[in-house]
């Protein structure tokens, strides 16, 4: 039976799509979705095994099955960000030590206070009601999600009743930004892969960049009206780009323009909501700082 021999286990909107695809360059790595046809998703990266109960209930065999064509000397590995939030899923770390006690796992963070709202975009984002009328102060008020995975040490405590501190790579999301190379290399050693393979040497991978995807998706709606039009689909054929441009910057300034705006963009958090959430994530900041041994006062910022 083939399993995981490494898990990146989170935070969500901490960098770890852009990890995965640059793990799935890299010839040594079996990426257990490329060719998979999972939950009727194909490519979908995170498999939630461990974390959704629908999903455990399929039982390892299944899980197992995914890596079932990995080459002996290839590594697997998968990426998960569910498995780091505690408490809405609070089974994962007792089921990864079941199933994988020597499993490898890595662990990105960023700013807690600009992860938590990034989430709640996230959340607004793939939901195929996108409304940006709840605010981000209404989100926080009704569910505590996105302020759970913001949490770091908490999560961490789940898996140290598991397992070692040595089995986990801690890493910060300005690690992978600001030190690309340096980072990779440093997880490819970990997980135990050549860091002598150069996965950036053509394009540098952009992932889950969302306000391109509200871009686009803001574009499209503002511009239905125009499409219904009879034959304005021939004339835009015609048209250059720049001019296609121009008309979607005027179309931007009307009053029309701002009306849809609303649903596609999110209200920027309070001033005031930072400053609460800076306080209230100043202790666990603290002693994660302490656990990892570096410095996190920019996060007091």
């Amino acid at each position: 039976m083939r399993l995981p021999d490494f898990l990146i286990i989170g935070a969500a909107k901490c960098g770890t799509t852009t990890l995965f695809k640059y793990l799935c360059k890299h010839p040594q790595f079996y990426n257990p979705i490329k060719d998979a046809d999972i939950f009727g998703k194909k490519g979908k990266k995170e498999l939630n095994f461990f974390s959704r109960d629908n999903i455990y209930a399929k039982g390892i065999d299944w899980y197992a099955s995914l890596f079932s064509r990995a080459r002996p000397d290839q590594i697997c590995g998968e990426a998960t960000t569910d498995y780091t939030k505690y408490p809405q899923f609070p089974e994962s770390a007792a089921r990864i030590a079941k199933h994988l006690p020597d499993v490898k796992m890595i662990y990105i963070m960023r700013h807690p206070v600009d992860r938590a709202y990034s989430y709640y975009v996230h959340l607004n984002r793939t939901n195929r009601k996108l409304n940006f009328q709840e605010t981000f102060e209404d989100h926080i008020q009704k569910t505590t999600v996105s302020l759970d995975g913001s949490n770091y040490m908490l999560q961490i405590e789940q898996y140290l009743k598991f397992f070692p501190k040595e089995a986990f790579l801690f890493l910060l999301m300005d690690d992978l930004v600001q030190q690309p190379k340096d980072t990779l290399k440093k997880v490819f050693n970990f997980i135990g892969i050549d860091d002598g393979i150069d996965v950036m040497s053509e394009n540098e991978v952009a992932a889950n960049q969302a306000s391109k995807h509200l871009e686009n998706k803001y574009r499209s709606n503002l511009s239905a009206p125009l499409r219904k039009i009879p034959g304005a689909n021939s004339v835009r054929m015609l048209l250059p780009q720049s001019w296609k441009d121009q008309i979607y910057q005027m179309l931007r300034k009307t009053a029309y323009g701002e009306e849809v705006k609303k649903q596609y963009y999110p209200q920027p958090m309070l001033p005031e909501t930072r400053q609460m959430l800076l306080e209230r994530f100043q202790e666990p900041n603290q002693r994660l700082s302490e656990f990892l041994n570096r410095d996190l006062s920019h996060w007091s910022k």
